[in-house]
């Protein structure tokens, strides 16, 4: 049979757990506004009769709480983190690509580079108009220095962008590593109060918090792995977390990224840092998140399916220099080249652009030939920025033809020709560029966009989950708080019948 003291009993159990509840619900509605804080719910069990009597005809011996566990969805939360890295990637790139368009956008201002190139064909028709004219020939020289010093000047700004790409990558793995080292010591006092029976739900949330920064950073993959049991016989289990196939944090331990810096002046790669790991100095190259972004922006060359970054155009840039030196120099099939014609002295073989200011003898002996010839180093040659006689004008080694111009005007029709680049002419191809880059980052953009959106809705998912609602807890407050109540009258009744048996047996 029951005990007296079963009705007591059952009524405290319930004004405990109804306490706990309470408490529960008024820390969820206090952090309802915490960043990464995630619901916590109370579970209870009835305290059945065998627990307690011999006598399974036995009432029942009231309630406990059997855990207090937050919210969460594993699976979820691993949807969330992948995306978050697609999301931020393509975020970085279309935020890059706008940076990207707003340089190369100029070529096509007004006062662009579309400008220059029509003041040096201006320059070129009015030395063919006076082709003995000191001033025409000094307007030319002085045009065609406009031309390479906004090529230079293009090329420093892609170059600089290009640097602060791989600063922001130093910065990058430097984030990463300082939130690896946080999750491995989160990961070990989840371990310990876990393995001590008690709750480490806050600490988990921090924890979960810190993988959300981190999939922003570097795509993870997050899997469970047992350690061990708790003092009440509970298994316990910790966190690991890969990047890149290798082993970024294993429960207490983690591993660090360093960026080695390229020493390589023949390579497009001199002065950018390679990601690697700290330990081996195996080379990490990351799928999405900022640093996989960060590292296709510095480093694509769009050869192979490979993106195109600033380094393809960069490629571009140094295409069009290289071709309008050397198409400008030695002409095409149709029509004759600068090195073609005869100054006012009734010379030939000088060309008009170099590099780095160099003469004509220079650029014809270098083994790289044409090649050498880049964005960043073109240059009108020696001979045409000393002297402006050496422009050749004249299809005639007479000096005496003061008036023939047939050079200058095979130069004029050759800058407007298909011929310079096989099927197009220079303006052409800086229009064929600029609309790549237009397409690209206008593709970069929808795609962020649409990562936005289905992170959003991600997330969405995640907080119906986690998150607090004030309204539901409010009214779950209400609820407990009449429970309480309730078995506070409870064990008031029971004092009474206390009383009268005690009353009854004293006599």
């Amino acid at each position: 049979m029951s005990s007296t003291f079963t009705g007591l009993y059952s009524a405290a159990t319930g004004l405990y757990a109804s306490q706990a509840a309470m408490a529960v619900a008024t820390n969820n509605i206090s952090n309802a506004n915490t960043d990464g804080y995630s619901r916590k719910t109370i579970t209870q069990s009835a305290i059945g009769p065998a627990a307690v009597y011999i006598s399974s005809a036995s009432t029942g011996a009231g309630t406990t709480v059997t855990s207090v566990s937050r919210e969460r969805d594993a699976l979820i939360d691993a949807q969330y983190w992948a995306e978050n890295s697609v999301a931020t990637a393509w975020g970085t790139k279309s935020s890059a690509l706008g940076e990207l368009e707003d340089v190369l956008a100029d070529i096509s201002n007004d006062d662009g580079f579309d400008s220059i190139m029509s003041e040096f064909t201006s320059a070129l028709e009015d030395v063919s108009t006076d082709p003995d004219s000191t001033d025409a020939r000094t307007c030319l020289q002085q045009a065609g220095e406009a031309v390479c010093d906004y090529l230079n000047s293009m090329a420093t700004s892609l170059n600089e962008i290009r640097a602060g790409f791989n600063d922001d990558v130093k910065m990058t793995v430097s984030e990463i590593n300082s939130y690896s080292e946080q999750i491995a010591a989160l990961n070990q006092q989840i371990q310990q109060v876990q393995v001590a029976g008690t709750d480490a739900s806050d600490l988990e949330d921090q924890r979960d918090l810190l993988i959300d920064k981190l999939s922003s950073l570097i795509n993870v993959e997050v899997t469970e792995t047992s350690a061990g049991t708790s003092v009440t016989g509970e298994e316990v289990a910790t966190l690991v977390i890969s990047i890149d196939g290798g082993t970024l944090v294993n429960g207490g331990s983690y591993r660090t990224l360093a960026c080695q810096e390229v020493v390589d002046a023949t390579s497009v790669q001199n002065g950018m840092y390679e990601v690697v790991w700290n330990d081996t100095q195996c080379a990490v190259t990351p799928e999405s998140g900022q640093l996989g972004a960060l590292l296709e922006l510095r480093d694509g060359t769009g050869e192979a399916g490979a993106y195109k970054g600033v380094v393809y155009y960069m490629n571009q840039l140094d295409s069009y220099a290289r071709t309008l030196a050397e198409a400008f120099n030695e002409g095409t099939a149709s029509y004759s080249g600068h090195a073609d014609g005869y100054d006012s002295s009734g010379d030939t073989g000088v060309c008009f652009f170099t590099y780095d200011g160099v003469d004509s003898a220079t650029l014809e002996s270098n083994s790289d030939g044409y090649s050498a010839i880049t964005a960043a180093n073109i240059s009108l040659s020696y001979e045409v920025q000393s002297d402006v006689a050496n422009i050749a004008a004249s299809s005639s080694a007479d000096p005496t033809e003061t008036e023939n111009n047939e050079n200058i005007l095979a130069l004029i029709e050759l800058c407007d020709s298909d011929e310079v680049f096989g099927n197009c002419s220079l303006a052409d191809y800086l229009t064929s560029m600029t609309a790549t880059l237009g397409t690209a980052a206008a593709y970069a953009t929808t795609q962020s966009e649409r990562h936005d959106e289905i992170l959003c809705s991600v997330n969405t998912r995640r907080a119906s989950v986690s998150s607090v609602s004030t309204s539901e807890e409010t009214t779950n407050l209400v609820l407990y708080q009449e429970a309480f109540a309730a078995s506070s009258k409870a064990i008031s009744m029971w004092q009474e019948v206390y009383e009268t048996m005690l009353d009854m047996v004293n006599g």
